[in-house]
């Protein structure tokens, strides 16, 4: 019986995938006849804050991949 409903499980996260997969498609598609529209102060500080964490997000995990290592440890 747990069989069972694992493999419903795992068929139900399958199509949620691919729904979300195909709802996310569409909205690309329709923005592409959207103007890009120009950023103010706020948007412009958002991003560039946004690609920050996320240099910092990488750069920190892989200092802490290499000091995870035997050799350094």
């Amino acid at each position: 019986m747990l069989v069972a409903i694992v493999l419903v499980a795992e068929i139900l996260v399958v199509a949620w995938f691919a729904t979300f997969s195909l709802m996310l498609l569409s909205m690309y598609l329709d923005s592409r006849q959207m103007p890009v529209p120009k950023l103010d102060i706020a948007g412009r500080t958002l991003i560039g804050s946004a690609k920050l964490a996320f240099v910092t997000g990488i750069v920190a995990l892989g200092a802490l991949t290499v000091f995870e290592m035997p050799v350094f440890g």
